[in-house]
């Protein structure tokens, strides 16, 4: 489970509860009027997921073409004069 914290107290203590993201490594749920408004993670942690969610479209974008028609490379060298 995320830990919380209320968007009140995040205001009042946001060195600190960013200190604990940074420590922690883990990600913290804010909390607004009983409803989740966002959620802060370390950078390097974001980071990580942006590029697992770029290799997941990397890997659909493949299995979505694999059945398209492809050029040898010798051709297209050839037409490019390589």
């Amino acid at each position: 489970m995320l830990n919380t914290v209320s968007i009140t107290n995040l205001k009042q203590n946001t060195a600190d509860v960013i200190e604990k993201v940074k420590k922690g490594g883990a990600p913290i749920l804010v909390i607004q009027r009983s409803e989740p408004a966002a959620v802060l993670v370390d950078p390097e942690y974001y980071e990580t997921l942006v590029e697992a969610l770029e290799d997941i479209e990397d890997i659909r974008d493949i299995e979505l073409r694999k059945n398209e028609p492809t050029i040898p490379f010798e051709e297209v060298a050839k037409k490019l004069g390589l």
